[in-house]
């Protein structure tokens, strides 16, 4: 009889992955996060650009990552904003760059690490986290991040004329935040019933300090009043239009100075964002000659201060292209 052989136990390897971690961010992290920003978006974000939109105050970047082998594999990032609240002072967080690495989606890391920033600037610590995200962004907001969707972004628009119409007298382009204008934002801002702060430093950082943008400033001297305008090639944008409600004498004057200094610029187009419910609104789609539309951006947050509600902020909270980092 022959003997029986040994029995050998036959050991099965599977290939293990770590387990990515979640954190904050830290200094050294910028290089992995322009390459995720690149790969996610294909398209550059600057090392400028980045520093200019997270490294405004002697804080920590209010940021979280998703680190696997030393590489940035998804990120959850927000601006902060001031806001005015029907005369309270509050934070609100401005979501930009939600991104997450294509082999590593459907694994939980987005809603993981946002859950690790809401712990962090959340709950108890701030009045809302809001964007304004395109069709396809907004319904995984929805999804993923528990996002509320408020109402569509409104959208207006206008031709602008080959022959430049004459710039106004009373009108003037700065290359700069007019001095004044602190004085001028604390009259404008009992207008609104939410919007985040534009007083003269916030705007400073917003239109004079963004790096690889154009914008024109122009002000009528000795009263509330103040457009900025993007440039990019032939098309303008309406960035922010402030001017006490109703004084429509001072409205004309400083969008005929917008127009003529379009038509000037070479720009075939004036596009800009304003609430529905906004004066600006109905002033620019009435005597302005502007067409209204619905943008296929929505204006999207997640609530944690329990007296805010979404049918109030849909007819309450002010914004305009200068809330969103795009443009």
């Amino acid at each position: 009889m022959q003997p029986i052989p040994p029995t050998h136990a036959i050991v099965l390897s599977r290939e293990t992955h770590p387990v990515p971690i979640i954190r904050a961010y830290q200094p050294g992290d910028e290089k992995g996060l322009i390459r995720l920003f690149a790969t996610v978006f294909h398209q550059e974000l600057s090392l400028a650009v980045w520093q200019w939109k997270y490294l405004r105050a002697n804080e920590p970047p209010p940021m979280f990552v998703a680190e696997e082998d030393g590489e940035i594999v998804c990120h959850y990032g927000a601006i902060r904003q001031d806001l005015r609240w029907e005369g309270q002072s509050g934070v609100g967080w401005d979501s930009v760059d939600t991104m997450c690495h294509p082999r590593y989606q459907g694994r939980g890391l987005l809603r993981r690490t946002l859950a690790a920033f809401i712990q962090s600037y959340g709950e108890g610590q701030s009045l809302l986290i809001y964007g304004f995200p395109g069709e396809r962004h907004r319904r995984l907001g929805e999804r993923l991040l528990r996002y509320e969707p408020i109402v569509p972004v409104y959208k207006v628009r206008k031709e602008i004329l080959r022959n430049p119409v004459p710039f106004p007298a009373g009108v003037v382009v700065l290359p700069k935040v007019p001095n004044e204008w602190d004085d001028h934002w604390r009259l404008l801002e009992r207008r609104f019933g939410m919007i985040a702060k534009r007083d003269h430093g916030t705007l400073t950082w917003r239109y004079v300090r963004r790096p690889s943008k154009r914008y024109r400033l122009l002000s009528i001297p000795g009263i509330p009043a103040l457009a900025v305008v993007g440039f990019e090639s032939e098309r303008a944008y309406f960035m922010e239009f402030l001017l006490e409600e109703g004084n429509t004498a001072a409205a004309r004057v400083l969008l005929q100075a917008v127009e003529s200094l379009c038509g000037a610029e070479g720009a075939e187009t004036l596009e800009g964002w304003f609430p529905r419910f906004a004066w600006e609104s109905g002033f620019l789609t009435g005597t302005g000659g502007f067409l209204g539309a619905t943008a296929d951006n929505y204006f999207e947050c997640r609530l944690f201060e329990p007296g805010l509600r979404a049918a109030w902020l849909a007819e309450h909270f002010y914004y305009s292209l200068g809330d969103y980092d795009v443009f």
